[in-house]
């Protein structure tokens, strides 16, 4: 643990005043008199330089978490501490960029109409270039020619579509991140030791998910709009050309590039990266001809580094498939010529868990408690009192009824005839194959309370991991989800919804007549 936490004295307590490694964030020219705007872009580079510190450390400790033997509960304990500041500081790094977006907006939509907005960015855009000839840019979009074919107005939006792509960048590698530690708290979630680590992992996975698909929200957004705008005033300027040949070809391979991510829809993580990489190519290659029809040579030879560059980019993130673990004490049956259980060692009572699935061999049913010698050689046996005073006697434990059925028959063959497989899912009892049969046919539901309309996010979420459900309203500000065939994937659709909406009130229930639960 001294490595772990000389890592930790190494990055944790760096100054913040250390230069982070992220580019900052591009700002518009002309806010610079708006005290709260400046502020804010300070606390986004300080809070970003802050994460980026974090994530580090975090990496290095799963790493060690990974290859080690011992010291586990220690890395874990310190993981999940780490990646609680990781997520409270992007929440609020997340508002405070939604802040900046909405005075950038604001701004740019009170002086869009009177010809005076300026370029963005750290780098705001050069004055019109000079007459002379031969004077290019390798940046496309700052050439000359695009200010003298485009209105003012025009121009500026292509200018501000430009500077958006380098905040799609951050976004993609923020996804990249946030996916991978994703995976680790998956990774994390299947070697937990105990029930309590678990859930708390499980905690973790739900809010670090929400946050994934919020940056891939994001993502969607920023670059939908650099996308459309782009691509719309490109197909102005040849528009205006009359060169109906590049428009024609265009159109194929923007049909071609619709096919191709319509195809790949819903075999990833996130449609939003996925859109990027298809949608991305096309832009430049759209840009290439552009700049070979306006003949700048410098930016073609940008635009075809860039090109090429986009085909090793990542964009296949798998879906994770995340199961929730039971900790369930399964048990099969052993058998013995010795007495296993005494009157100092009697039969115990059936441990009944209220989630996860348990099968057991149902060894029979008796008016009054049996003799410690009726289960000779049979370990373990236990016993449940039912409601009308009776005593039913179980016998091993299983995950499946396919596991017990080779132990039933030697069962049956040592004299418990009317043995049969009882069952527990998520709590509720099936006492015979027919009542396990009614119990595997039930189906759950969720309802949701407490908004008028459901958001994109929790649309989402339902959409991506219960594509077989269905939504629908069923009253002012309810709606209910049905179909899911198990209480667990119910709930953990439940706990995905509140992770990105907490005002939201979830509640799972059963649908249609419930089975047998004594």
């Amino acid at each position: 643990m001294k490595r772990v936490f000389s890592i930790l004295v190494c990055f944790v307590l760096l100054p913040l005043a250390i230069k982070a490694q992220e580019q900052p964030r591009a700002r518009i020219a002309g806010l610079e008199s708006n005290v709260e705007y400046m502020s804010l872009l300070r606390d986004d580079a300080s809070m970003r330089h802050r994460i980026d510190s974090l994530q580090r450390v975090a990496d290095d400790i799963r790493h060690e978490f990974l290859n080690s033997n011992s010291n586990r509960k220690q890395y874990s304990t310190e993981i999940l501490r780490l990646e609680g500041e990781i997520y409270a500081l992007r929440g609020e790094n997340s508002r405070t960029a939604q802040r900046i977006n909405d005075i950038e907006q604001e701004w740019i939509l009170a002086n869009m109409a009177n010809g005076t907005l300026p370029d963005s960015g750290a780098n705001p855009t050069p004055k019109p270039l000079p007459d002379a000839p031969g004077v290019q840019y390798a940046d496309l979009t700052r050439n000359k020619y695009f200010s003298q074919e485009l209105s003012a107005d025009d121009y500026a939006v292509l200018r501000r579509a430009q500077k958006r792509e380098s905040d799609v960048a951050g976004m993609l590698k923020a996804y990249a991140a946030c996916y991978d530690s994703l995976a680790n708290v998956q990774h994390m979630y299947a070697v937990a030791e105990n029930e309590s680590s678990a859930d708390s992992l499980m905690s973790l996975f739900l809010t670090r998910q929400g946050e994934c698909n919020t940056i891939s929200d994001s993502i969607a957004t920023v670059w939908g709009f650099v996308f459309d705008n782009k691509t719309y005033l490109y197909d102005l300027l040849f528009d205006k050309q009359g060169r109906v040949d590049i428009l024609d070809e265009s159109e194929q391979k923007l049909q071609n590039m619709r096919r191709d991510i319509e195809q790949m829809h819903g075999m990833y993580a996130s449609d939003a990266v996925v859109d990027y990489f298809f949608q991305k190519r096309y832009v430049v290659d759209y840009e290439i001809t552009v700049a070979k029809a306006a003949g700048l040579s410098k930016a073609v030879d940008s635009l075809s580094t860039v090109r090429k560059s986009l085909d090793g980019l990542r964009y296949r993130f798998d879906k994770l498939n995340f199961k929730r673990r039971y900790f369930l004490d399964y048990e099969p049956l052993k058998f013995s010529s010795k007495y296993v259980y005494t009157s100092k060692n009697p039969v115990p009572e059936c441990v009944v868990y209220e989630n996860g699935e348990m099968f057991r061999i149902k060894l029979g049913e008796f008016s009054a408690r049996q003799p410690v010698s009726k289960f000779k050689g049979l370990q373990p046996v236990a016993y449940l009192r039912t409601a009308d005073g009776g005593w039913r006697y179980y016998a091993g434990g299983y995950p499946s009824v396919e596991a017990l059925e080779k132990d039933l028959e030697t069962v049956k063959r040592l004299g418990f005839r009317s043995a049969d497989v009882a069952a527990w899912i998520d709590g509720a009892y099936a006492n015979s194959r027919e009542e396990l049969e009614q119990l595997a046919s039930r189906h759950f539901h969720i309802e949701i309370s407490g908004a008028d309309e459901l958001s994109p996010e929790v649309k989402r979420i339902i959409e991506q991991n219960a594509p077989e459900c269905e939504i629908s309203r069923t009253g002012s500000g309810l709606f209910v989800v049905n179909n899911f065939k198990s209480k667990e994937a119910a709930e953990l659709i439940a706990r995905s919804i509140q992770s990105v909406d907490s005002s939201l009130r979830t509640t799972v229930g059963e649908t249609g007549a419930g089975a047998n639960a004594e």
